[in-house]
């Protein structure tokens, strides 16, 4: 990674794609922890990976439903690391992966 400061303002530039997803990974990772846990506290995600188990056919298909909001999640998480890995220097200088935009 290479910080440039010109008139005043930071600009990251990254040697290749590799180490624009090492230094912008972490966030995306925390961003997407963070929404699964507003999605799903971990207590709740423990009933329903237990739910997955289950006998009774609608509890089992309950479980199903949410845990598929969570895998969703999870893969635009790993989406977005992968898009990191082509974007310009300009996109990754804007990039903020808290922003709605990317998680829908």
């Amino acid at each position: 990674m290479v910080e440039l400061v010109y008139e005043g303002y930071s600009l990251v530039l990254y040697n290749n794609g590799d180490d624009a997803v090492a230094d912008l990974q972490p966030s995306i990772r925390k961003e997407c922890e963070r929404r699964i846990l507003e999605l799903m506290p971990a207590w709740r995600q423990r009933n329903v990976i237990a739910d997955l188990s289950s006998s009774d056919a609608d509890k089992k298909a309950a479980a199903l439903e949410a845990w598929s909001q969570v895998e969703a999640l999870r893969t635009k998480s790993n989406e977005l690391e992968e898009a990191v890995r082509t974007m310009s220097d300009e996109e990754h200088f804007t990039f903020d992966p808290t922003n709605d935009t990317y998680w829908s």
